[in-house]
């Protein structure tokens, strides 16, 4: 159990990390670019991660929702639910409201720049969603 403990754990806030290190650092670097390599940037990080993040959230639904399997007759149940519910709310959010947004910028197409703004504080919000789960499920597996 402690391993799996861990191994939650470090794929859930691994995620949230690179989603808070894309939105920290990642962009504002690019915003100093101009507008060509600015482009081409996202673009590849786009590529780069629209590979890698429709397998990554669905593994912490599923590392999550065990965990709350695991925790079913206990108190700490509700939480864990509480947080598979902000998880796969901000995972659907993210299919309709981020990826077609993102899609967008990476294709160049018209207004790509302020539809990359627009992306970005929506990612906010995003990852503040993400943090929650993550302090909820780190607060039920470190108690």
């Amino acid at each position: 159990m402690h391993i799996f403990n861990v191994a939650t754990i470090f794929i859930v806030l691994s995620l949230v990390g690179v989603e808070f290190s894309v939105s920290a650092f990642v962009n504002p670097a690019a915003w100093r670019l101009d507008p060509e390599p600015q482009l081409k940037m996202l673009s590849r990080l786009a590529s780069v991660l629209g590979k890698v993040m429709p397998v990554w959230y669905p593994v912490c639904a599923l590392v999550l929702g065990i965990q709350t399997w695991f925790h079913w007759h206990t108190f700490e149940f509700g939480i864990l639910l509480t947080a598979d519910a902000v998880w796969l709310l901000a995972s659907v959010a993210s299919i309709f409201f981020l990826v077609p947004l993102n899609s967008r910028v990476a294709e160049g197409a018209a207004g790509w720049q302020r539809i990359h703004r627009i992306w970005d504080k929506r990612h906010r919000v995003r990852i503040a969603a993400l943090a929650i789960a993550a302090v909820l499920l780190t607060y039920v597996v470190v108690r």
